[in-house]
């Protein structure tokens, strides 16, 4: 399974001031739910998820 210690650690990025309120929103909750998509991947990838030939090349690494 994978690693993911630290991923909750990462942060959003600080959006400008500028920023209209409307699109910080809405960067926001892309971004959240990028990250709940790569948690997600990361937590549920191991070899019964990978098709014979990419277990196979990462045997040989």
């Amino acid at each position: 399974m994978a690693n993911i210690t630290g991923l909750n650690k990462i942060g959003l990025p600080k959006l400008s001031d500028n920023m209209d309120p409307q699109d910080a929103r809405a960067l926001r909750g892309y971004l959240y739910q990028m990250q709940e998509q790569l948690q997600y991947v990361l937590t549920n990838l191991d070899v019964e998820n990978m098709s014979e030939e990419l277990r196979t090349k990462l045997q040989t690494l």
